[in-house]
C-alpha cells in the first residue's frame, strides 16, 4: 500500500502543478487580454479623432464652395438688377408700359377665378 500513496501522492502533486500551471496561464491570458482592450480603445479612439478631423475639413471645404456659390448668386442678382435699371432708364415709357400690361395681364388671370 504504500507504493500506492506513493502514486497517489505524486499524481496529485502532478494535478497540483498542473492546476498551478492552468492558474498562471489564465493570469497571463487576462493580462494579454487586459493589454489588447487598451491597445484597441487607444486605436478606436484615434480613429474616432481622425474621422471627426475628416468631418470637419470636408464641412469647412463645402462651406467654402457654398459661399463661394452664394456669391456668384448674389454677383449676377445685382448685374441683373443693374441691366434692368439701366434699361429702364434708357427706355421710362416702354418700360412704364410694359409693366402696366403684365399687371393688366396678371390682374385678369387672378380675377378670372373669381368670376363664377
Amino acid at each position: 500500500m504504500a507504493v500506492k500513496e506513493k502514486v497517489e501522492e505524486l499524481e496529485d502533486r502532478r494535478l497540483e502543478k498542473e492546476i498551478a500551471d492552468i492558474k498562471d496561464d489564465l493570469s497571463v491570458l487576462r493580462d494579454d487580454l487586459a493589454d489588447l482592450a487598451r491597445a484597441l480603445k487607444e486605436t478606436l479612439g484615434d480613429y474616432r479623432q481622425t474621422a471627426r478631423e475628416e468631418v470637419r475639413r470636408k464641412a469647412g471645404e463645402a462651406q467654402a464652395r457654398i459661399g463661394e456659390q452664394v456669391g456668384k448668386a448674389r454677383a449676377l442678382g445685382e448685374e441683373a438688377v443693374e441691366q434692368m435699371e439701366r434699361k429702364i432708364v434708357e427706355r421710362p415709357l416702354a418700360s412704364l408700359l410694359t409693366a402696366a400690361g403684365i399687371g393688366f395681364i396678371l390682374a385678369r388671370l387672378l380675377e378670372g377665378g373669381r368670376r363664377n
